[in-house]
């Protein structure tokens, strides 16, 4: 396990403890501190995040997750506070603003939410063949690129490095939803 996949794999127990912490220091003095230190710290992981989110596959899976949960928190909020007082034009405005990020909740939860049900509860794909043609996507948040077997997939940073130094013959599962390499089998050079 890599230092970057170590810190992404720690980053889901953080917030439990974080959400926790804060909810039982809520209303005593410690709660500035500690929520100071919360935010620092989740600063720290964003800043990670931007810089090594290629580097691991279980930080690839952790902006998945959050984006569930941050669909969910969209959706949950604008359920809570419908507020449909005032003329039938004030009625109509806070109705199609309901609608619209109750679309974008859904939708995040959707997008994020199939890519992980079809990465973890799907069977992968098995790829077998030498690698060629490794690239980068060109995008500022670019993606790390391999051609095996004739099919392109995705992997991270580290790996990358590997194969194209070397281009080997591989066997690899790669999820059906995300197009990431999961498991690779070196079979010969």
């Amino acid at each position: 396990m890599t230092t970057a996949e170590f810190i992404a794999a720690c980053f889901w127990p953080f917030v439990v403890v974080a959400v926790l912490v804060l909810w039982k220091v809520r209303n005593t003095g410690a709660a500035g501190f500690i929520a100071q230190l919360v935010v620092a710290i989740a600063v720290i992981y964003a800043v990670l995040l931007i810089f090594y989110g290629k580097s691991s596959v279980i930080a690839v899976n952790d902006v998945h997750i959050g984006g569930v949960v941050l669909g969910l928190a969209i959706l949950g909020h604008r359920l809570f506070i419908l507020d449909l007082q005032g003329s039938w034009q004030d009625k109509m405005k806070a109705l199609g603003v309901m609608i619209l990020t109750m679309a974008l909740g859904g939708g995040l939860i959707w997008m994020t939410g199939r890519m992980l049900y079809l990465d973890f509860l799907s069977p992968r794909l098995v790829i077998e063949g030498r690698v060629e043609k490794p690239r980068t996507s060109g995008s500022r948040r670019t993606d790390y690129l391999v051609d095996i077997g004739g099919r392109t997939v995705k992997v991270t940073a580290p790996l990358y490095e590997r194969l194209e130094k070397f281009r080997p013959i591989v066997r690899v599962e790669v999820g059906r939803g995300s197009n990431y390499v999961y498991d690779i089998e070196y079979l010969a050079n």
